[in-house]
């Protein structure tokens, strides 16, 4: 048995890693490690088709509503 150089606290075993530090450790290193950002692109992609289809949607809503709007066209001949 013998204590710990750095948080003093029991080590059973004497070539066996502090469980006090070893597991501080490793919290850190995970906190610290840099997350990786999901994909910008697909996103804009979605957003982008989705626009798309509304404009094309509205263009033809007003494209039959102008056409009903102008009442029976004369008919030529």
């Amino acid at each position: 048995m013998k204590n710990c150089d750095q948080c003093r606290s029991l080590i059973l075993d004497d070539n066996a890693a502090c469980p006090r530090c070893a597991e501080e450790m490793r919290l850190t290193v995970e906190t610290l490690a840099p997350r990786s950002k999901p994909p910008v692109l697909p996103k804009v992609l979605k957003w982008l088709f989705i626009g798309v289809v509304v404009v094309v949607l509205v263009g033809a809503a007003a494209i039959t509503w102008i056409l009903n709007s102008l009442g029976p066209m004369p008919s030529f001949g």
